[in-house]
């Protein structure tokens, strides 16, 4: 039986999580809440849904659509720190509602990160296109095996890409894929209290943090890079 925490302030919470258990990097989250405050407002409800972690060394915060398209960088950001690295993760499905007295409210959805991460590989999409927008704001939809070739040959006229829009082989496929898991969560979740959530995560984050102590006491070594080289 999973938890959600309805109508919370989604900054302030997330806020909370980045004190307890993000060491290193914590500014990570200002550019997650700039973007969290953007989508906030978008009419577009499928923007409104997000993906978090906390990690011990920084933040992330991505589309919750994009990690379910396969080789995005959205996708291969949330199943890195599963597959390549140790780190305890703080994993987050958030659903924005909104704007209210200046703050952005919605559901937080706490997620099993390396369940979660196991069911993102067995269901993303393959991609088929991918639109860009170059620095001088022209759009070109291309094939997403070619994509790279005809970016470097469009690159010259119109400048380096600001952004990418992927697009699944089958857009019914991938809307019938997280409408499931979204209904599933959702149904399976029990309201939370948010301050014993924190106090059990404040008493765990403690324990956690004297073994690693422990740990680098007996053992010293070098962690994993910050954001294992990828781009935000």
């Amino acid at each position: 039986m999973g938890t959600k925490f309805e109508g919370v302030d989604i900054l302030d919470f997330l806020g909370q999580v980045v004190e307890l258990h993000t060491q290193h990097y914590k500014e990570d989250f200002d550019v997650d809440k700039e973007l969290i405050q953007k989508v906030a407002l978008s009419g577009e409800p499928e923007e409104r849904r997000l993906l978090w972690m906390s990690r011990p060394c920084g933040t992330y915060c991505l589309s919750e659509r994009e990690v379910y398209l396969q080789e995005s960088n959205e996708n291969k950001v949330w199943m890195f720190y599963h597959e390549q690295t140790n780190d305890p993760i703080l994993a987050y499905a958030l659903t924005l509602d909104g704007l209210q007295d200046g703050k952005v409210t919605g559901t937080i959805y706490p997620l099993d990160y390396p369940s979660h991460v196991e069911r993102v590989k067995s269901l993303s999409c393959p991609i088929d296109r991918v639109t860009v927008t170059f620095e001088d704001g022209v759009q070109f939809t291309l094939p997403y095996q070619s994509r790279r070739r005809q970016i470097n040959e469009l690159m010259p006229e119109h400048g380096t890409p600001k952004s990418m829009q992927y697009a699944p082989e089958s857009e019914r496929e991938l809307a019938v894929i997280l409408r499931r898991e979204r209904l599933k969560r959702d149904y399976h979740a029990k309201p939370g209290n948010v301050q014993e959530y924190m106090e059990k995560l404040k008493k765990a984050s403690m324990r956690g943090r004297l073994k690693e102590a422990q740990a680098a006491v007996a053992a010293p070594g070098r962690g994993a890079p910050h954001k294992g080289g990828l781009d935000r």
